[in-house]
């Protein structure tokens, strides 16, 4: 069995999102003020008027409640937004990858041109050929242009 407390809570919200009809008084008392009240006037007051007035608390709301359909849309709308940002940042992150791994690659290209050490390449014909000095610095030239733009920042 529930609770009285439950009970008189049930009872206080529908009292309390229900339709009241009040009636309101005005009249002009003895010393010329217009009054208003939810009692009846004295006897002495003059231009008595009784007004019926009906205030609700829905009526009283000035946004509409949203449908659960239209909780839906905007739910499905925010979801599509927030799946189209995290696959602009999954292909903002994998570029900033490529551009991390063209860095490091150019990078230690030109440490290994500018040790001095000998370096062996397979030429058209295929066979190994050593690097010679002229071949070295257009290497160079080209690896240090390459590691420039991809090591911007």
């Amino acid at each position: 069995m529930k609770s009285p407390i439950q009970f008189f809570v049930a009872i206080a919200i529908l009292l309390a999102t229900a339709t009241v009809a009040a009636q309101v008084y005005k009249w002009v008392d003895k010393d010329g003020r217009v009054q208003y009240s939810d009692t009846q006037p004295p006897p002495g007051a003059t231009k008595a008027e009784a007004k019926k007035v009906e205030t609700s608390n829905a009526a009283a709301s000035t946004s509409p409640v949203p449908t659960l359909k239209d909780r839906t849309k905007d739910f499905d709308k925010r979801r599509a937004e927030a799946d189209e940002n995290a696959k602009k940042m999954a292909d903002i992150r994998k570029k900033d990858e490529a551009i991390e791994e063209n860095c490091k690659s150019a990078r230690a290209a030109l440490r290994d041109l500018e040790s001095g050490r000998m370096i062996r390449r397979t030429n058209d014909q295929g066979e190994i050929a050593v690097m010679t000095d002229e071949a070295r610095e257009a290497e160079l030239s080209k690896v240090r242009a390459a590691a420039a733009e991809s090591c911007k920042a």
